[in-house]
C-alpha cells in the first residue's frame, strides 16, 4: 500500500521494534526504484550462457525462415531490457515487436533499446501479450512468424508461460511458426533425505536425556508453497536417489499438435537404485532453444547436468524441492510409481508403489503455518536440546518453576513443560500454530501446565523466567529478531518481570567475516555489455534503485551461494537482553582484517550468535570454526546478512565498519569501507 504526500510517497515498513507495520516517507520515486531492484533481473542478464543459447537459437530461427523465402517478423514477450529484439535486429529480421507490460521495465527497455541505435528498428508495446492486437494499424501489422520469450520460473510454468504460449500461438503467430525455444522438458527424480523430511513435516524430538515430544498425526507445510534450491549445493551425503532422474512431461511450446494442457498427468515406472525412505522429489527442466531441437539450455543439477565442468551459475532458474504425501519404506529392485501432475501454474508430485497415486490414503494432514526452514529448525533437535538443557539447570537450581515461552512458530515451550515447571505462559500470535501446540501438549499430556496467550500485553502474571526462541516470521535480518527483547522490555514495563527474573538468552552478537562470493557478487553487479550491447542505462537504474530502497544488508541462505573466507571473523556488536533498552541510538565501530589474497575482497557476511549461558550458544551463522582460505559451512535453517561490495575489487587491507542501532527502529543502519593495501 502507498500515499503520495508532498515530495515523496509514504509506503508501509515493517518496525521491527514493535513487528508491526508503520507508515514511512520515502523518495518521490521509491516505488519505481523497489519494483526494478525487488525485479533481480540483473542475476539473468549475468547468465552468459541463456543469453547465448538463446541467441543461437534465435539466429538459427531467423536463418529457416529466411531459407523459405519469408520475411522474418518476430515477436518478443517479456522483453525486459530488449536483448532478446535487439539480438534479432542483428540476426536480421525484417520487423520486430517488443511488449512489455511492467511498466519500470518497459521504461528502461525503451533507453537501452535507444542508446544502441535500434530505436527505430523495434516496435516497443507497453501491454502484456494476451492484449496485443493484430491488423494495419495494430500492435502487429500482421502475425509474427518467429516468436522468442523467456517468461519461466524454477517451476517453468509458474509465471503463467502456458496461458501465454498457448495465446500467442492462437491469436499472434502464422501456422508455419517457429518458438525460441520450442521444446521444454521436466525431469524428476525421487530421493531419501532425512535433511528434506526435516523440511516437510514436523518429527518427533528426542532430547539427550531421554525426553521425547511425540507427534503422532502428519504435521506437514502445504506443497503448494514452492521450495526452490540451488540443489548442486546441496551435499550429495545427505541424499541417496531412489530412481534415476525421469522425464516426467514435454511441452511442445509451439503448440504444433494441440495447446498446452492447463491440466496434465504423467505415471512413470522405476526399480528402485537404492534402499530407503521416499522423503522428497527433485526436480528440473531444460529446453531446446533451436527449431531442429539441437542447442540445450539445462537447469540440470550437477549430478545430472550434461556438462557438469561447465556449469553456469543461476539465481533465476534453480531447482525445487517437492514432498510426497506419505514418507514410504523402498527396497533396491522394488517397482514404484512417479506420478507428476500441473495445473496452469503450480506442479506437484507423489511416489507409490502402485500406479495410482491415490493408491495410499493418508489420513488429513496438518498443514503448519511455517515456512520450510523454520520447520527444518524446529526439528532440530540439537538447538533444541541446548535451550532445555540450559532450563533443567535453572530449574532445578535456582527454582525457577513459573516461565513465561516468547517467540513465533515454535514447540520450544511443550519441551519445556516435560521439566521440573509449574506454569509456562506461552504467547503465540498465530491462531493456527496455537491450535497446533494445544493438540500435542494434550497428546503429551502437557496440557495443565501451559497456558496460551496471543500476545505479550496478556501475560497478566509474574515469571521467574523468560525464554525464548529467537525467531520471529516478520524478521528479515538475522538481528530483526531482537523483536524478542522488545517484548521482554514490555513484560518489564507490565511488572510481570524484574531485575532478579532470569532472561535466556541472556545476550545477542552480531558477528561478521569479510569473504569471496563465488557467484552471489553477479545480483548486484553493473552488467555493462552482453552480447555486444551496452546495458549502461540499466545499470545506472539499478544503482539509484539501489541507493533508494536498498539496504546495504541483505539475506541470503549462504549453505547455497559459497564464500570463502578472507579473514578472521570479529564482533560488531552485542547486546545485553537483562537491560533495559536505550533510548538513544547506539553506535558501534571496528574493523576487521584481510588476510587471505588469493581471491578478491568482494563482500561480508554478518550473522547472530544468542548466548543462552556462558559457552552454550545457538547460531544463525557458521556451523564449524571458519578457517582462513577455505569454504564456510552455513546452518541450512536460517538466512544470514550479506553485503556485497561495487566492483572493481583492488587488493585491501582492511575493512573498517560502524553500525548505528536505532532502539525506535528495532534495527541498524551499516557503513563498510574498504581500506587498500
Amino acid at each position: 500500500m502507498e500515499m503520495s504526500s508532498g515530495p515523496g510517497i509514504l509506503v508501509q515498513k515493517i518496525n521491527h521494534a514493535t513487528g508491526r507495520l508503520q507508515w514511512k516517507m520515502m523518495p518521490e520515486d521509491y516505488d519505481y526504484s523497489q519494483e526494478l531492484a525487488r525485479a533481480a533481473f540483473a542475476d539473468m542478464l549475468h547468465d552468459s550462457e541463456r543469453n547465448r543459447l538463446y541467441r543461437e537459437g534465435l539466429k538459427a530461427a531467423i536463418k529457416k525462415v529466411r531459407e523459405r523465402g519469408d520475411k522474418v517478423r518476430v515477436l518478443d514477450i517479456g522483453t525486459g531490457t530488449g536483448l532478446l529484439s535487439m539480438m534479432a535486429a542483428v540476426e536480421g529480421a525484417d520487423s520486430i515487436v517488443a511488449c512489455e507490460e511492467f511498466r519500470p521495465m518497459a521504461e528502461c527497455a525503451s533507453r537501452v533499446i535507444e542508446e544502441n541505435g535500434f530505436k527505430d528498428r523495434i516496435k516497443l508495446v507497453r501491454k502484456r501479450s494476451t492484449e496485443l492486437t493484430v491488423g494495419p494499424g495494430c500492435d502487429l501489422e500482421e502475425r509474427a512468424n518467429i516468436l522468442v520469450t523467456e517468461v519461466f520460473d524454477t517451476e517453468l510454468i509458474g509465471e503463467g508461460a502456458i496461458g501465454t504460449y498457448n495465446h500467442a500461438n492462437r491469436e499472434l503467430l502464422t501456422e508455419d511458426r517457429l518458438v525460441v525455444p520450442g521444446v521444454a522438458r521436466m525431469y524428476a527424480q525421487a530421493v531419501s533425505s532425512s535433511t528434506a523430511s526435516c523440511w516437510s513435516r514436523l518429527h518427533d524430538i528426542n532430547l539427550e536425556n531421554g525426553d521425547k515430544l511425540t507427534v503422532d498425526d502428519v504435521h506437514t507445510i502445504d506443497n503448494l508453497v514452492l521450495h526452490d534450491l540451488q540443489l548442486s549445493e546441496l551435499d550429495e551425503t545427505m541424499f541417496t536417489p531412489l530412481s534415476p532422474p525421469v522425464q516426467v512431461f514435454n511441452f511442445d511450446l509451439a503448440c504444433r499438435q494441440r495447446p498446452i494442457p492447463t491440466n496434465d498427468q504423467s505415471v512413470t515406472a522405476f526399480e528402485a537404485l537404492n534402499d530407503g525412505v521416499c522423503t522428497a522429489v527433485f526436480m528440473w527442466w531444460d529446453c531446446f532453444t533451436d527449431p531442429d531441437n539441437t542447442i540445450l539450455l539445462s537447469c540440470a543439477p550437477r549430478w545430472s547436468h550434461h556438462n557438469p565442468k561447465n556449469m553456469p551459475w543461476r539465481d533465476h532458474w534453480m531447482q525445487a524441492v517437492y514432498y510426497p504425501r506419505d514418507e514410504i519404506e523402498v527396497k533396491r529392485g522394488q517397482r514404484m510409481h512417479l506420478t507428476a501432475k500441473h495445473d496452469e501454474y503450480s506442479l506437484s508430485f507423489d511416489v507409490t508403489e502402485g500406479s495410482n497415486s491415490c493408491d495410499h490414503v493418508t489420513d488429513s494432514p496438518v498443514f503448519l503455518p511455517m515456512s520450510r526452514t523454520r520447520l527444518g529448525e524446529v526439528n532440530d533437535g540439537h538447538r533444541t536440546d541446548k535451550f532445555v538443557q540450559t532450563v533443567r539447570q535453572l530449574t532445578d537450581t535456582a527454582g525457577m518453576s513459573r516461565l513465561v515461552c516468547l517467540g513465533d512458530q515454535s514447540v520450544l515451550s511443550l519441551l519445556l513443560a516435560k521439566l521440573n515447571v509449574e506454569r509456562i505462559t506461552v504467547v503465540q500470535e498465530n491462531n493456527k500454530m496455537t491450535e497446533i501446540l494445544k493438540n500435542l501438549a494434550e497428546k503429551n499430556c502437557l496440557s495443565t501446565r501451559l497456558e496460551f496467550v496471543q500476545s505479550v500485553e496478556e501475560v497478566v502474571e509474574s515469571v521467574d523466567l523468560v525464554v525464548g526462541d529467537p525467531f520471529y516470521s516478520v524478521s528479515v535480518l538475522p538481528w530483526h529478531n531482537l523483536l524478542f527483547w522488545y517484548h521482554v522490555q514490555q513484560l518489564r514495563d507490565q511488572n510481570i518481570i524484574t531485575d532478579e527474573t532470569g532472561i535466556l538468552p541472556g545476550s545477542m552478537s552480531i558477528w561478521m567475516v569479510p569473504v569471496h562470493y563465488r557467484d552471489l557478487w553477479k545480483i548486484r553487479a553493473d552488467l555493462g555489455t552482453i552480447e555486444g550491447f551496452s546495458m549502461r542505462h540499466f545499470d545506472d537504474i539499478i544503482d539509484k534503485a539501489s541507493e533508494n530502497c536498498d539496504s546495504n544488508v541483505e539475506p541470503h541462505p549462504l549453505w547455497e551461494y559459497p564464500c570463502t573466507a578472507l579473514g578472521p571473523p570479529v564482533q560488531v556488536a552485542e547486546f545485553d537482553l537483562n537491560k533495559k533498552i536505550p533510548t538513544v541510538k547506539l553506535a558501534f565501530d571496528g574493523e576487521v582484517n584481510i588476510n587471505q589474497h588469493k581471491q578478491a575482497l568482494n563482500g561480508l557476511a554478518l550473522w547472530c550468535e544468542w548466548t543462552l549461558t556462558p559457552g552454550v550458544t545457538v547460531s544463525s551463522g557458521p556451523t564449524s570454526e571458519i578457517q582462513l582460505g577455505s569454504c564456510i559451512c552455513w546452518t541450512m535453517n536460517r538466512k544470514q546478512g550479506v553485503h556485497l561490495f561495487k566492483g572493481p575489487h583492488p587488493p585491501t587491507r582492511t575493512v573498517n565498519f560502524s553500525a548505528i542501532f536505532d532502539p525506535a527502529e528495532g534495527d541498524l543502519e551499516f557503513q563498510f569501507t574498504r581500506q587498500s593495501e
